[in-house]
């Protein structure tokens, strides 16, 4: 195991990299077991291969997740740090700049995936033009939230507790929940009929 300097003598349990892929494992499992049937009924996703589910979601897309959220909050902290450490000082400009560029982010990287994903012959769409402007906006409302909490959650570094990762994980897959909920009641759906009540 290659460990960085930073975090030498420091245990395991206690580095960015465990508490990271902590933080992302349980942001992961909500968004799939939780937030995949908001795809289903109100965007009319699906995948219909044949394959073992937990909550009717294929178990290999709880492993895919992970990479896939790995890669993209890994690349958007690199943005995001480099956005809020542009200013000498901090400032409301700062807390504008990075809230806009939060927001491009989370959508760019919804629409990205949406784009990719249609590559994939067993995971359909109702609507596909709908799919790319809608869904991508809802699957969006995912990093509006997980981006800045991802970005601050272990800022006092070693000192930040495995249950301070735990506890802010699930504080954002909670603040995601309310959000699609809030989409679900408002009628955010492109499927003729889903329930929105």
């Amino acid at each position: 195991l290659f460990r960085p300097s930073v975090d030498a003598g420091v245990p395991f349990v206690r580095t960015f990299a465990f508490k990271a892929n902590v933080w992302i494992f349980i942001f992961g499992f909500i968004g799939n077991y939780f937030w995949t049937h908001y795809f289903y009924k109100l965007l009319g996703a699906s995948y219909t291969m044949e394959a073992h589910r937990l909550n009717d979601v294929p178990i290999f897309c709880y492993l895919v997740t992970h990479a896939y959220f790995t890669m993209y909050f890994s690349l958007t902290n690199i943005v995001l740090r480099r956005v809020w450490t542009a200013f000498a000082t901090p400032c409301a400009m700062q807390k504008v700049v990075f809230a806009i560029a939060v927001i491009v982010l989370s959508w760019v990287t919804a629409y990205l995936e949406t784009v990719t994903i249609e590559g994939y012959p067993h995971y359909a769409f109702v609507d596909r033009g709908r799919m790319y402007s809608i869904g991508c906006t809802l699957y969006a409302l995912y990093f509006v939230v997980g981006f800045p909490m991802f970005f601050f959650f272990d800022e006092d570094g070693p000192s930040y507790s495995l249950w301070d990762t735990v506890r802010d994980a699930f504080a954002a897959g909670m603040m995601v929940t309310c959000l699609l909920d809030a989409w679900r009641l408002l009628g955010g759906n492109i499927v003729e009929g889903a329930a929105t009540a």
